[in-house]
């Protein structure tokens, strides 16, 4: 993927679910980003997984019909991308140039994290300093992803008829957006305060925790809105077209119709939930562990399990920290719900520095 300047140039941006697959095409200017286009579809049953293509010509037809239908011209594309094959960690090492930090991670890798090299694009980024026995250390954020999904990904975009331009992190898109904006849902600040991104997806969900502008954490749980169907059948109607894969994206309004008792409903959204609030909660206690003094400002929560009614109630009463559910970025328009479309958007964003 060669280097090239997309600043007032229309671009795709695709976001790959498991459960539903959105694409936009937009531009970013000196005003900010301009959606032009947004439109999502289900993705074929069992076509992709976790990050990895399972189903090729499937996906692909289906993509390059929608393209064509929606009458999207750009050629360059854009893409994040979320899996739990994915290794995130934060790494300290010697106070040594950046460039030094390349040759340790080439070279000596698996001292740093037990895995095999050789099947892995790794990068990383400096995201702080640290004094560990009166020596200054560097805290290195570094992301290996199988060389596998970068390959089918890749060769995916080749097959829709697109250019491919930026292959990024999910988490490293949303660091962008955090420090593009200059507010969400029009009152909630975000770059001078620790923010935790919650991505609610169909399979599985991502967690980003920023510090004042700064990437600090990263992790993807393989709990996702399936599970919560899975553990409670009656918490969302399940659909007339698909009711093994549809129920938990239904409108609040099902929930209201189905469950006139509003403490009945709200104690069932708490039930299912208690297992994913338990592992979100490891995380934020991980982060909280780090460093003296760290604390989490703010969550804000996007994706098709946000949709569940009072979702960032139970956020809030389980993790007593502020929720909030993204229906708004500033220096974002789009006519669309921005939070159904947040990884597109994010994904618009180029940093020259990863």
């Amino acid at each position: 993927m060669r280097p090239y300047s997309s600043f007032n140039k229309n671009i795709i941006s695709i976001d790959l679910g498991s459960f539903e697959i959105k694409m936009i095409e937009a531009k970013e200017n000196k005003n900010g980003i301009q959606v032009n286009k947004a439109f999502s579809f289900k993705t074929p049953p069992g076509s992709y997984q976790n990050g990895y293509i399972k189903d090729f010509g499937t996906l692909a037809a289906m993509i390059k019909e929608e393209l064509k239908d929606n009458k999207f011209h750009s050629g360059f594309c854009h893409m994040s991308i979320k899996s739990s094959a994915i290794i995130s960690r934060e790494v300290s090492f010697p106070a040594v140039s950046d460039a030094e930090i390349e040759g340790l991670l080439k070279y000596q890798l698996s001292e740093y994290l037990p895995m095999d090299a050789s099947k892995y694009i790794v990068q990383h980024r400096i995201i702080g300093s640290s004094l560990d026995e009166s020596k200054d250390k560097l805290v290195v954020m570094v992301v290996a992803i199988p060389k596998e999904i970068v390959d089918a990904h890749y060769n995916f975009l080749i097959a829709l008829g697109v250019k491919p331009a930026i292959l990024d992190y999910q988490s490293n898109s949303l660091w962008k957006l955090m420090n593009f904006t200059d507010y969400i849902n029009r009152s909630i600040t975000v770059r001078d305060k620790t923010i935790a991104i919650v991505d609610l997806g169909y399979s599985s969900t991502n967690i980003t925790i920023t510090k004042n502008g700064v990437l600090n954490t990263s992790r993807v749980i393989e709990i996702g809105g399936m599970h919560l169907d899975d553990h409670s059948e009656d918490l969302v109607a399940a659909s007339a077209e698909d009711d093994s894969t549809e129920s938990f994206l239904l409108e609040e309004t099902s929930n209201k119709n189905k469950f006139l008792d509003q403490s009945k409903y709200s104690r069932m959204v708490d039930t299912s939930v208690e297992g994913l609030m338990d592992r979100i909660e490891k995380v934020f206690k991980y982060y909280i562990s780090k460093d003296m003094g760290n604390e989490i400002d703010q969550i804000l929560i996007y994706g098709g399990a946000a949709r569940i009614q009072g979702i960032e109630k139970t956020f809030t009463n389980y993790l007593n920290i502020p929720a909030a559910l993204i229906n708004g970025v500033g220096r974002v328009n789009i006519q669309d719900e921005p939070g159904k479309y947040l990884n597109c958007i994010s994904a618009i964003l180029r940093d020259d520095g990863v």
